[in-house]
């Protein structure tokens, strides 16, 4: 939960509260403009019929006595405080007013802690800062730097997408710093393209050539610009200048396990990238991703464990809205199992959710009702690139063709 999430829960039960003051009001005031029996025959009744017409003391056109008139009259006052009163429409907004100052008290003390989440973000980008002074931690100046390879990927996946598992399974075999693009053949003939980030592959503090590491870890939560993410552009770049079908507003989806995850929200959240590719959608698995600011246009699915600590490294939660569907996994055994963490677990994990019968996943069936262009699709071709950070040079990015 978020603090913007709970002010706007608390915004919406005001509102409702309001709706039910108003409809108190309303037939309060019909009530009193109506006005008890007349005393006297004649006068002004109900929707302008005179009381005198409907008759009294047994006289009258339809035979109603006077003293039948006044019972009827007392038992629709008393319905009428019945529905309005304290323990009808008033009472009832009188509760909501209440449950919206309670929602925006907790609100008031989530944004303390976000405040102090922050806190703790800025002082590890400052600890960040004063190693890459000795050495450690350094992303360095220096352009990414990506060579076209041999793809790898095989089986059914290079031929066909099936399902969302495969394309978080198609991270499998990504060491080396590589990155895997899958252009799909996209209904109507068109393409769209699928973004394989890697995870975490070398554990060093000290920055080495292999840019998917412990410093882009750092960097990249810390919300800095990393060597890794640049890269993962390039590569993207880079496949769609190889295809003869690419088209301005092909639609992408970024998927990444771990720092794969961190890296592709990145990029979701990038003005830079969007205006280059059209990013519709976001997977990521075992992932801290709560921080980045997603467009609520980017539709999002993370898979994580209970037992997993890793995608609660940023002490943030995920958002809670629509377009972003959070599919966590109870605990295997332990409460903490760093083994939980693995791609496979996850991949494990997405296969039994997306196996299982429709309905069963709240929000899963929304979400992929909208991944046509990407899944159960054809696979146009699969683009690979090897990622390195280089130790200097000039800026910029440096793309070369395999030998």
């Amino acid at each position: 939960m978020r603090s913007e999430s709970l002010v706007a829960a608390a915004l919406v039960v005001e509102a409702a509260a309001d709706l039910l003051r108003a409809e108190a009001s309303r037939v309060a005031g019909a009530v009193a403009a109506l006005g008890p029996p007349p005393l006297g025959r004649g006068g002004a009744g109900w929707g302008g019929v005179g009381w005198g017409d409907i008759g009294w003391g047994g006289v009258g056109s339809v035979g109603v006595g006077f003293g039948d008139l006044w019972v009827a009259w007392v038992r629709l006052e008393g319905r009428v405080v019945a529905l309005v009163g304290p323990g009808g429409l008033w009472g009832q907004a009188l509760l909501l007013d209440a449950l919206a100052l309670d929602l925006r008290a907790a609100a008031r003390v989530y944004a303390e802690v976000e405040a102090g989440v922050a806190a703790v973000i800025a002082g590890v980008a400052r600890g960040a800062d004063a190693a890459g002074r000795g050495g450690w931690l350094d992303d360095g100046p220096g352009p990414a730097l990506v060579r076209l390879v041999e793809p790898t990927l095989s089986g059914p996946v290079a031929v066909r997408s099936s399902s969302l598992t495969d394309l978080v399974g198609a991270g499998d075999g990504l060491g080396g710093g590589r990155v895997r693009v899958l252009e799909t053949v996209a209904p109507g003939g068109g393409s769209a393209w699928v973004v394989v980030v890697p995870g975490t592959q070398e554990w060093s503090p000290r920055a080495g050539s292999n840019p998917f590491d412990l410093t882009t870890d750092v960097r990249a939560v810390t919300g800095d610009a990393t060597v890794a993410a640049a890269g993962v552009a390039a590569a993207v770049d880079l496949a769609r200048s190889r295809s003869t079908h690419s088209r301005a507003g092909d639609p992408v989806l970024l998927v990444g396990h771990s720092q794969g995850g961190i890296l592709a929200a990145a990029l979701a959240a990038d003005a830079g990238f969007a205006r280059r590719h059209r990013v519709t959608h976001l997977v990521t698995s075992g992932a801290p991703v709560g921080l980045f600011p997603v467009p609520d246009a980017v539709r999002v699915l993370s898979v994580q464990h209970a037992d997993d600590p890793v995608h609660r490294l940023d002490l943030t939660p995920n958002p809670t809205r629509s377009s972003w569907v959070t599919l966590e996994a109870p605990p295997a055994g332990v409460p903490v199992d760093v083994r939980r963490h693995a791609l496979e677990s996850h991949v494990r994990t997405l296969r039994t959710v997306e196996e299982a019968p429709r309905g069963t996943v709240a929000g899963l069936d929304a979400f992929r009702a909208t991944t046509g262009a990407f899944v159960a699709v054809p696979v146009r071709s699969v683009t690979e690139v090897v990622v390195s950070r280089p130790p200097g040079g000039p800026e910029g990015v440096v793309a070369d063709s395999p030998p």
